[in-house]
């Protein structure tokens, strides 16, 4: 009886230890995805220090949506992104992974990459855990879309990444 007291009263103070431990992250920079005269997405990085240089983690990528977008046109724009930066070993490798993890995405809704200090990656949908990616290859490369130097969109990266308003 004293052991299962003592273990009831000692979850609140792991529960609580857990969560002094989750990382704070601060914002390094946003911008807004426009494509032609359609408004996509609210774009927002952010890192524990609120400085970021890329392959830095832990980080915090942030999409929030201005339309609705179904799953399979959000991993048709991966490609396309990854496409464009001459990673065509990735071309595709990952569509089964990305559907299964992702949702359809309404106006409104908040689709995250989060990693960790190793450069794990997991994704959120809102504050909803999904999963995340098995490959040590992908985390980086999927972050290199919006941060990596040859971005299709640099002046979105450089206002992710803090360096221009």
């Amino acid at each position: 009886m004293r052991k299962s007291i003592i273990s009831v009263l000692s979850i609140p103070l792991l529960l609580l230890s857990m969560n002094s431990m989750a990382i704070e992250f601060k914002q390094v920079g946003q911008s807004r995805f426009e494509y032609y005269f359609w408004d996509v997405y609210d774009a927002k990085l952010a890192t524990p220090s609120g400085q970021y240089q890329f392959g830095q983690h832990p980080s915090k990528l942030s999409l929030t949506y201005l339309r609705d977008f179904a799953a399979k046109d959000i991993v048709k724009a991966t490609n396309e992104q990854w496409q464009h930066l001459g990673k065509t070993n990735l071309i595709g490798k990952y569509d089964q992974e990305l559907l299964a993890l992702w949702p359809d995405i309404k106006e409104g809704e908040t689709l995250s990459f989060i990693t960790d200090e190793q450069g794990d990656g997991t994704f959120y949908h809102n504050d909803s855990k999904l999963g995340g990616i098995d490959d040590s290859e992908f985390d980086d490369n999927f972050l290199a879309i919006w941060l990596s130097p040859q971005t299709s969109e640099p002046t979105m990266r450089k206002q992710l990444i803090g360096e221009q308003k």
